[in-house]
């Protein structure tokens, strides 16, 4: 018989583990990192009265991967996404509803579907660096890479641009959103006018863009997301509802917010951090770029720059707990967990543990290369977090990541502004909802490849 009390973290008499609650990303992981080893992967926080329990560790991963499907859900975690995005967002589907909606979004984000997206992503960074001139300074974390992904996202996947006035307006959207859903605000945020703005004109802009769609027809040589979504049919040969349409979109525009656009950021700053790195990752960049723009196929075969994008994965994790609803009862080890409460999976703990990354707070970029393959082993590496509810993205935005930060690099040939400069960052600030840079980064521009060279 499981009679076993989950242990409970160490804490201070009645506020408990205010570090739970901390902006500090680094004392965060030790804290989930420290209980993780004192207590093991299955452990209880306490913040004022109020109780977390937390699966961390390769354990926990593996559970997700391997065991999750049959007890734990997403809806009941992500209520808030239901209720302002409609009950067809893919984040709250679970069981057969789920697996469907996953089916066809994996139709559009397949390897076929991303050669397809590689091109006009990077035409549309060198649009945007088009303007930079030689020695400026350009802050890369707040103001130029959110525009640049969502850019790439909705030119390649939409066939449209967005203005930046409006890209600032999905941020404030999608941030008090995840805000809401991860407890930093309280729900009255989403009923302030500022939100329902930015809500309003974000749904708008999908339906006006449907509609145009519908009378139009395809609107460029090869039919993007849009098209497929008017057209696709289920399993049972039915198109897609308006709604399902309309659940679809919003999530491709705001997918790289906070992913991709400050990955991209975490990405650049160590590879300018490490010049040894910097000269590995600009001979192959120029290998390709010297002479054509770069395919799918040159990516992935940018051995370095790969390595660069999964270590600053590990080391930056921007999603590095997340939570999600017991549905079903279970037991791990002497432990039983009860149905009908909401579960925290430190999935990022395991990227720091050095039996499984040695020198874990190392920048080492060979880490994923044969024979070490450190992020194979069981649980070990989980950027996007594991089981069915994997990002549908992952492939997509590690190469997202490769060519954004390839794109600037050749094209530019940027250096860290000042060159000492030295990135701190939050587990959230007032503007992001998730790691997020303390201040500005900003780069310096050394030299200017002209477009015309890169046609």
């Amino acid at each position: 018989m499981l009679t076993k009390e989950i242990p409970v973290a160490k804490g201070l008499p009645l506020i408990g583990n205010l570090v739970f609650l901390s902006k500090n990303n680094r004392k965060f992981e030790q804290f989930c990192i420290e209980n993780y080893r004192k207590l093991g992967p299955l452990y209880k926080a306490c913040v004022l009265g109020k109780e977390f329990k937390i699966f961390a560790g390769p354990e926990a991963n593996m559970f997700v991967t391997q065991q999750g499907i049959h007890h734990l859900t997403t809806r009941e975690a992500f209520m808030v996404m239901e209720k302002e995005f409609g009950e067809n967002t893919i984040m709250v589907l679970d069981g057969d509803s789920h697996r469907r909606s996953r089916k066809i979004v994996d139709q559009f984000l397949n390897a076929a579907a991303i050669a397809q997206y590689v091109n006009p992503m990077i035409q549309v960074t060198l649009n945007f660096i088009k303007d930079w001139q030689i020695g400026q300074r350009i802050e890369l974390f707040h103001a130029a890479l959110p525009k640049i992904i969502l850019n790439q996202l909705s030119s390649a996947l939409l066939s449209c641009t967005l203005t930046d006035d409006f890209v600032e307006d999905i941020y404030i959207c999608i941030s008090t959103l995840l805000k809401v859903t991860s407890e930093q605000k309280g729900e009255s945020a989403l009923r302030k006018p500022t939100y329902l703005k930015v809500k309003n004109r974000m749904l708008t802009f999908v339906k006006q863009l449907v509609d145009e769609r519908r009378k139009t027809g395809q609107v460029t040589d090869s039919p993007d997301v849009v098209d497929f979504l008017l057209s696709v049919k289920d399993d049972d040969g039915q198109l897609l509802t308006e709604e399902e349409i309309f659940s679809y979109i919003p999530i491709i525009i705001a997918a790289g917010l906070d992913t991709v656009a400050h990955t991209s950021a975490f990405l650049i700053y160590e590879i300018l951090k490490h010049p040894e790195i910097y000269q590995q990752v600009m001979a192959e960049v120029s290998a390709v770029f010297d002479n054509r723009i770069p395919d799918l196929e040159d990516m992935k075969n940018m051995k370095v720059l790969r390595g660069a994008a999964m270590e600053t994965l590990r080391l930056h994790p921007v999603v590095f707990m997340t939570q999600r609803y017991v549905q079903h009862p279970f037991d791990y080890q002497d432990y039983r967990v009860e149905s009908g409460q909401i579960m925290y999976f430190a999935s990022g703990v395991s990227h720091f543990l050095p039996e499984l990354f040695p020198n874990p707070y190392t920048f080492d970029v060979e880490r994923y290369a044969p024979p070490r393959e450190e992020h194979k082993q069981p649980g070990a590496f989980a950027p996007f977090f594991l089981g069915p509810h994997r990002c549908a993205g992952a492939r997509l935005a590690e190469i997202q990541l490769m060519l954004t930060a390839a794109t600037i690099l050749y094209t530019v040939q940027p250096q860290l502004d000042p060159p000492n400069y030295t990135m701190k960052t939050a587990l959230y600030t007032e503007e992001s909802p998730t790691l997020a840079v303390k201040g500005n980064f900003y780069i310096k521009t050394r030299r200017k490849i002209p477009l015309s060279s890169l046609a």
